[in-house]
Order: C-alpha cells, then sequence, then structure tokens
C-alpha cells in the first residue's frame, strides 16, 4: 500500500494543508516549527490510532475542531479509499468509486484497515506504529537503550508473544472450571450411591404398608355396617326426646306469659284508678284554670300595644336627637358664613403686592439660571485642571520611558549574534555531553587496560601510561569544555534576554516621541479652553449677592400670591354655605312638626302600665290552679281507654290459664313412653362405634398414604440408578477435555519463547542484511538478541547497543525497525522523523543513500516497501529520493 494524499484542515499550525505523495522515497523539508512532523502525527491518529496528547492541543489555536483526511491506495485490492477523522468525534472510510461510507465509527473503521494493512485482527496498531512505521522524533534508538525487561515489555506485545502467554493464563480458568465440574459429577454419583443403598429396605417396607392396608379395609367395612345399625336406633329416641322437649317448652311458655298476664291485668287495674283520681283534681281547679287563661289573653294583647307605645317614644328620640344635631349643623354653617366674608375682605387686602410678587419671581428665576450656568463652567474648569495634571504626568512619565528606549536600544544590534552563538554553544554542548556518555560507558567495559573491542593493548597509549588514565584525562578535558560552555551559555542568556529587551524597546521609541507631540498638542487645547471659561464666572460672586436680595424681598412679602388662593377657596364657599343653612332651617321646621304628631299619638296610651299591672295580678295569684289543671288533665282524658286495656288484660289472663291446664296434661302422656336413661346408654355405643370407625379410616388412609410415598420413592430411586450412568458417562468426557486443555495450555505456554525466537532470528537476518548496506560494511553483522537487544559483531567481537556511536545506533535502529515491519505486516510504508542525528555528515549521506536505495529494492520482482517518508530540517535526503515536499512555517496550501 502507499499514501496518495493528505489534507489538514485546522490541525496545530496548518490552516489548510493538501499535498499529493507518489510511491518511492518523500523527503519532507522546512524549518523547525514548520510542522513536518505533525504530518506524521496526522497519519498516526487517522491510520493507526496513536496520538500523544489531548485532541484539544492538536486543533490549530483559535479553530473549533479539526480535521485530516488521508487517501492511499489498498494493497488488498489496489483500489484507492479515503479515512477521515476530525476531532468532533467523525470518523469513517469513503470509497471514491463508489461514492459511500463503507466504514463507520471506530471499530469498523479498525476492522476494515486490519485487512487493508495486511496485519491479523486484533493487532494494536497503535504499538505497531510506535515500534516500527513511525518511530516518534528523538525515541528512534530510546527502546534499544533500555534495559531487556523494559524492551521485552514493549516488543512482546508488538510480536504478539504475550498473547500465547495470555491464551494459556486464560485457559488456567477453563482448567479450573473442568476440574470444578468433575468434582461436582463425583459428588452427585457419591449422593446417588448413598440413595441407592436404601432401596432394598424401602421395598420390603413397601410390600409390609400394602398387606396392612387391606386388612384395615375389611375392618372399615364391619364398623361402617354397625354405626348404621345404632344411628337408626339413636334417632328414634331423639324423635321421642324431641316431642317431650317441644310439649315442655310450649309448657313453660304459657307458664310464663300466665304469670305475665296477671301481673299486666294488676297493672291496667292500677292505671285506671290513677286516671280516675286525675279526672276528680281537675273539676276542684277548673274555675281557676279558666280566670288564668283570660288573663294571659288580656296580657297578650297588651304586650302588642306596650310594643307600639315603645316604638312610639323610639320615634320620638331619634326626632329630638335630629334635632340637636341639625341645629348644631346650623351653628357650624354660620361660623363658615363668618368666615367667608372676612376671606373677602383680605383679598382685597392682599390683591396689590401680587404684582410685586411676580416681578420679584421673575428676577429670582433670571438669577439662578445664571448662578448655575457659571457654576457649570466652574466644573468644566475644574475637569480641564485635572485633566491638565494628569496629561503633566503623562508627559514626565513618557520623558522617562523615551530616555529608558534610547538607552536600551542600543543593545539591539548584537542580538543576532549572540543568538548564533548560543545555537552554537547548544549543539557543541550536545556533543560533547553525548561524547563523555560514551566515554563513561566505554570506561565500564575496560579490563586490565585491554581495548574492549580488540582485546588488545591500545597502541595509542603512551609509554607508562593506562587505559584507565587515558580515559579518564579524556573525561577532565571533556568536563573543562562542558564546564566552560555552560558558564558561557549563562551569560550569554542574560546577554540576549537584555538585548531581546532592547529590539522590544527600539520598536516602541518612535511610538513613544509621537506621543510626546500628542500630549503637547493636547495641553495647549485644554489651556485655551480653560482660559475662555474662566472668562464666563468672572460676574458670578456679584449674581449670587443680587440673588440673596431677591430672596430676602419675597421672604418679607410672604407668598400673597399662596394666601390669596387659599382664601380666595374660602370666599368661593359662600353661596354653597347660605343654601346650606336654608335648608337647615327646613329640617328643623320638619323635625317640630314631626314631634307634636308623636306627642298627640302617645297620649292614647296613658292607661297601659295600670291594666298590665291588674291583668299580672290575677295570672300571678292563679298560677299552681293552671299548673294544677295540666298537670291532670292529660291523664283524665285516658280514663274511658284505661277501662278498656283493663277488661282486655282480664280476658287474656282467663285463656292462659285454661291452655297451661291443657299443655300439663300433654306433658305427662308423652313422658311415659320416652326412657332418657336407655337413649344416653344407646348414644354411648353409637359414639364408641363411630369413634372405632374413625380411627380406621385414618388408619387405612396413613397406611395407604405411606404405601404410596414408598411407592415414587423406589420410582425415584429408579430414575437415580438410571441418571448414574449418564453421570459416569459424564465424567468420562470431561476428563477427555481436561486433559486436552492441559495439553494445549503446556503447548501455548512453550510455544511463546519459540514464537519470539523465530521472529528474532527473521528480523534479525533482515536487519542485518539493511545495515550492511546502510553502513556500506559487508564485515560486520548486526544482531538482534533474544532479549530484544541489539548488537554488532565486528572482527570476532561482540559490541553491545551501547557502545555503538551515535550514527550506528541509528543505522542499527533503523534496520531492526524496518526488518520488523517487514516481517509483521504488509504495510510496505514507514516515517522517519529526523534519522541524521548524531550522524556526522559522511555517514548522513550514506544512510541518505541506503533509504533511497530501500524503495527500489526488489525481491522475488515485487519492491519491498512501496513508500517511505524522510521528515529532516537539512538538506542531505534531497539528492538521494524521489520526491521531495518543502513545508514553510504557516503551511496553508
Amino acid at each position: 500500500m502507499h499514501i496518495t494524499k493528505i489534507e489538514l484542515e485546522d490541525i496545530k499550525s496548518h490552516a489548510n494543508f493538501t499535498h499529493e505523495f507518489q510511491r518511492g522515497t518523500t523527503a519532507i523539508t522546512g524549518e523547525n516549527g514548520a510542522g513536518k512532523t505533525t504530518l506524521i502525527e496526522a497519519v498516526a491518529w487517522t491510520l493507526f490510532d496513536l496520538l500523544d496528547y489531548k485532541r484539544d492541543d492538536f486543533v490549530r489555536r483559535g479553530a473549533k475542531k479539526g480535521m485530516v483526511k488521508v487517501t492511499f491506495e489498498s494493497g488488498l485490492d489496489g483500489r484507492e479509499y479515503l479515512v477521515h477523522r476530525d476531532t468532533g468525534m467523525g470518523y469513517y472510510v469513503y470509497d471514491p468509486q463508489l461514492k459511500m461510507r463503507i466504514a463507520e465509527k471506530k471499530e469498523e473503521v479498525a476492522r476494515f484497515l486490519w485487512a487493508h494493512l495486511g496485519v491479523e485482527a486484533g493487532t494494536d496498531l497503535e504499538a505497531l506504529f510506535r515500534r516500527a512505521i513511525g518511530v516518534p522524533q528523538g525515541t528512534f534508538t530510546a527502546i534499544f537503550l533500555e534495559t531487556p525487561a523494559e524492551r521485552k515489555k514493549a516488543f512482546d506485545k508488538l510480536l504478539k508473544v504475550e498473547e500465547y502467554r495470555q491464551g494459556a493464563e486464560k485457559l488456567r480458568e477453563t482448567a479450573r472450571y473442568l476440574e470444578n465440574q468433575i468434582n461436582a459429577v463425583n459428588i452427585r454419583i457419591g449422593r446417588a450411591e448413598g440413595e441407592l443403598a436404601r432401596f432394598e429396605e424401602i421395598e420390603t417396607e413397601h410390600k409390609i404398608q400394602t398387606a396392612q392396608a387391606l386388612e384395615l379395609s375389611v375392618a372399615a367395612e364391619k364398623l361402617n355396617k354397625d354405626v348404621a345399625e345404632k344411628s337408626e336406633i339413636v334417632k328414634k329416641f331423639d324423635e321421642a326426646e324431641s316431642k317431650v322437649n317441644e310439649i315442655k317448652t310450649l309448657f313453660d311458655k304459657l307458664k310464663t306469659e300466665d304469670a305475665k298476664a296477671e301481673i299486666i291485668a294488676k297493672q291496667k287495674e292500677s292505671e285506671r284508678n290513677q286516671a280516675f283520681e286525675a279526672q276528680a283534681k281537675i273539676k276542684l281547679v277548673e274555675e281557676d284554670y279558666k280566670t288564668h287563661i283570660a288573663a294571659l289573653a288580656r296580657l297578650k294583647e297588651l304586650e302588642r300595644e306596650r310594643i307600639e307605645r315603645d316604638k312610639l317614644n323610639a320615634e320620638m328620640a331619634r326626632v329630638e336627637k335630629a334635632q340637636v344635631n341639625v341645629k348644631a349643623d346650623q351653628n357650624k354653617f354660620q361660623e363658615d358664613l363668618e368666615k367667608s366674608l372676612r376671606a373677602h375682605q383680605e383679598i382685597s387686602v392682599l390683591e396689590p403686592k401680587v404684582k410685586e410678587q411676580e416681578q420679584f419671581e421673575k428676577e429670582r428665576e433670571n438669577l439662578r439660571n445664571q448662578v448655575a450656568d457659571a457654576k457649570a463652567v466652574d466644573n468644566q474648569i475644574k475637569s480641564l485642571t485635572d485633566k491638565m495634571n494628569r496629561l503633566r504626568e503623562s508627559y514626565r512619565a513618557n520623558q522617562t520611558n523615551i530616555k529608558d528606549a534610547e538607552a536600551k536600544s542600543e543593545k539591539a544590534s548584537a542580538f543576532e549574534n549572540l543568538q548564533k552563538r548560543d545555537d552554537e554553544i547548544i549543539n557543541n554542548l550536545a556533543e560533547l555531553r553525548a561524547k563523555l556518555e560514551a566515554d563513561e560507558k566505554f570506561q565500564n567495559e575496560i579490563q586490565n587496560g585491554l581495548c574492549p573491542i580488540l582485546s588488545e593493548k591500545c597502541l595509542n597509549l603512551k609509554p607508562g601510561q593506562t587505559l584507565e588514565s587515558f580515559v579518564t584525562t579524556q573525561f577532565s578535558e571533556v568536563k573543562m569544555q562542558i564546564s566552560m560552555l555552560e558558564n558561557e551559555k549563562k551569560q550569554l542568556t542574560d546577554a540576549l534576554r537584555t538585548s531581546h529587551e532592547a529590539e522590544k524597546s527600539l520598536a516602541t521609541l518612535e511610538t513613544l516621541r509621537n506621543r510626546e507631540k500628542e500630549i503637547a498638542e493636547e495641553g495647549t487645547r485644554y489651556k485655551d479652553e480653560k482660559e475662555s471659561l474662566e472668562k464666563k464666572t468672572e460676574n458670578l460672586s456679584k449674581t449670587e449677592t443680587d440673588l440673596a436680595e431677591i430672596e430676602t424681598k419675597l421672604k418679607v412679602l410672604d407668598n400673597p400670591e399662596a394666601k390669596i388662593k387659599m382664601l380666595q377657596t374660602e370666599a368661593n364657599l359662600e353661596m354653597s354655605i347660605r343654601v346650606k343653612i336654608t335648608e337647615v332651617e327646613k329640617n328643623l321646621e320638619r323635625l317640630e312638626s314631626e314631634r307634636r304628631i308623636l306627642v298627640e299619638q302617645l297620649e292614647s296610651y296613658q292607661f297601659l302600665d295600670a291594666q298590665w299591672k291588674e291583668f299580672s295580678d290575677k295570672r300571678d295569684r292563679t298560677a299552681d290552679a293552671h299548673r294544677e289543671f295540666l298537670t291532670n288533665e292529660s291523664l283524665a282524658k285516658l280514663l274511658p281507654q284505661r277501662e278498656k286495656e283493663l277488661e282486655t288484660a282480664k280476658n287474656e289472663l282467663r285463656e292462659l290459664t285454661e291452655s297451661l291446664a291443657k299443655a300439663e296434661t300433654d306433658l305427662t302422656a308423652a313422658s311415659k313412653d320416652y326412657d332418657r336413661e336407655t337413649h344416653l346408654s344407646e348414644k354411648v355405643g353409637l359414639l364408641e362405634a363411630e369413634k372405632r370407625l374413625t380411627e380406621t379410616r385414618a388408619n387405612l388412609e396413613y397406611t395407604k398414604k405411606r404405601a404410596d410415598e414408598l411407592e415414587r420413592e423406589l420410582n425415584r430411586l429408579a430414575e437415580i440408578r438410571k441418571a448414574m450412568q449418564g453421570e459416569f458417562q459424564e465424567k468420562e468426557r470431561l476428563e477427555k477435555v481436561a486433559e486436552a486443555t492441559k495439553f494445549i495450555r503446556d503447548t501455548l505456554k512453550e510455544a511463546a519463547p519459540q514464537v519470539a525466537r523465530n521472529y528474532v532470528h527473521h528480523v534479525s537476518l533482515e536487519a542485518n542484511q539493511m545495515f550492511r548496506e546502510i553502513s556500506g560494511n559487508a564485515e560486520r553483522t548486526l544482531k538482534w538478541t533474544e532479549d530484544y537487544g541489539i548488537s554488532l559483531e565486528e572482527n570476532g567481537h561482540d559490541r553491545p547497543f551501547i557502545n555503538l556511536s551515535g550514527g550506528e545506533q541509528m543505522a542499527a535502529a533503523l534496520s531492526v525497525r524496518l526488518a520488523l515491519l517487514k516481517q509483521l505486516s504488509d504495510v510496505r510504508l514507514a516515517f522517519f522523523d529526523e534519522p541524521t542525528t548524531n550522524m556526522d555528515a559522511v555517514r548522513r549521506e550514506k544512510l541518505a543513500e541506503q533509504i533511497g536505495h530501500i524503495t527500489k529494492k526488489q525481491v522475488d520482482g515485487k519492491q519491498i516497501f512501496d513508500q517511505l517518508f524522510v521528515i529532516s530540517h537539512d538538506d542531505t535526503f534531497e539528492d538521494y529520493v524521489d520526491n521531495v515536499v518543502s513545508i514553510a512555517g504557516n503551511e496553508s496550501a
């Protein structure tokens, strides 16, 4: 596969970037910060789901959302596909030929990419990119300098070696499950065997219970016949007993009713006598009773007349009260009339002073406006004074800033030279520190003064000088150079900071001088405006004095206009007051007429109180007779009814006495045909027979129930015996599955290191070939060891990765990563971000030449790699690549 186009929109420094790419090697060049590495990050995020920071940090500053489109030609079917991803969660694959989306969401896109990148489903694309396809800048050799444990953690995941171990570990759970299942089957078999041990015992008991049930059934049938015979005898006795009890009940009832009737007859006779006595008492008080009723009737009429008289008295009181109120109103209206007449007189006196007041008020208003205008101008003068003071302060501050800027700007010219020297020191420090680190590691390999590479005495040593002292001398020189450069770096940093500030001061100097002119012009304008305003406030003191004099004159006048308005209100009321006085006089005449009429009406009630006393005395004197009459009247009226009730009670008593005698005769006759003791004896015999029958039936039911239970238990045990055979078969099957699981688990455990060794062997062969081509030396052999470390064999000696020079480390790491990519996937593209770090000019040239040849190599007529991208800020690669893409700062096209 190979990438045909990359499109970026609002991604980091790129506002809008689009470029089409061809097969072969492409060099992407540009200044630091131009956004070269952003292209690798965009491909990593879109095709391999790798982004080393938050999405918001991936978006260009000021934009809301960023978008990446990567178009590639698939090695699976040779067709082009476009993968779209944006920071707003949009992620899909688009088919330009079908003009439709063929995969959406992260899961579908991942499955599509696994297939078209030529890797196994489930492959960690992030790890594949990070370790082989596009190693991040500055970390190309880092993993090979880590400990074996860290390298194993990284490459086991990439080579999927860990999956074998995880598979074996997951099968541990399966083995435990099978073991638990076998144990469960054994437990079930043991339980079944325990239950089947009771089979013969239950079968014997079942036969005994069946025989007992048959015997009890015969006995129950015989007892049932005995109970039926005894029930018939007891039934006849029950009927005779019922007849006797019925007659006895009737006799007792009649006896009770006879006694009750006798009591009622006596009671009725007593009530008849009470009514007779009440009638006699009424006749004695009847005359006084009639007198009392007549007195009550007359008092009722007098009460009505008294109510009418009281109404007239109340009306008289109302009229007299109204006369008092109307006379009070008459006095008040008379006083108001006098006030109104006085107001007319006062108005005549005040009218000449109103014109004088109006003239004074006009003069006061005019003077007030003049004072207000003058004060407003005075406020403007104060405001201008404040502005002029602030302007003077600004002028002084601006003068100070101009002097400071002029002094600082003299140092601005040295900034470029200082910056250049600072870059040189940084590069020199990096080289010296790398050399010091390599020498320190080299010193650790020294033994007995022999060269760790050739195992011979070093020929560069002076007589008497050891290899250890030689290396120590080298350390001291390098450390001294580093110390000198660091001190110079600190001084340069301070000088750069000062020079940078001087550049800023130089830029602001012209602005400060322009501001100086603006302040001078603004101060002149404020001064002219202030002088103009001060002329307008010269007469303010005289105007305020005139205003005070006018105010004093108005105070002496005491506002005659307001007084006239108030008096006019009272004067205007004269006519309405006179009308009210006339109405009051008419009301007084009307009320006096009403009073005279009421006096005449009250004269007709002058004897009412005497009559009320006369009939009240009669009523009180006959009150006892009235109460006695009312007390006995209702009872006396009941005399005829009470005599009739007495006669009825005597007849009922006579009839009940005759019925009682007849019932007594019938009871004596019925008792001769019934024997209570024989009846009780037969009842006891029946109960005993029923009890035996119940017991026999209960025993029969229990025996049948027990026999049925035993039969069901026998059937259940037969089923258990049958099921136990299946359990034995299941146990045998589970044991075979457990044996197969153990075999697979052991195989996976053993396969993990073998798979790793196999990968390492093939990658090592491929990496060695690439390294020889890059280095141009076929006598050296690159090895990728089983602990994922790199060593270089030269002249029969192995040099560990840590002892290789920076250029050798970069070439070795590059070879191993490309070999990994070739072995693990069908992906035939790679990204190299600044691969010439720590390389001298010769090795940079050699690496560029070999990278350029990689895409041209073929195996069986097919290219090994379709497309390589080299990110670099120098021009070493431009002569050895197929395409060059130059990225300018703030790329937008």
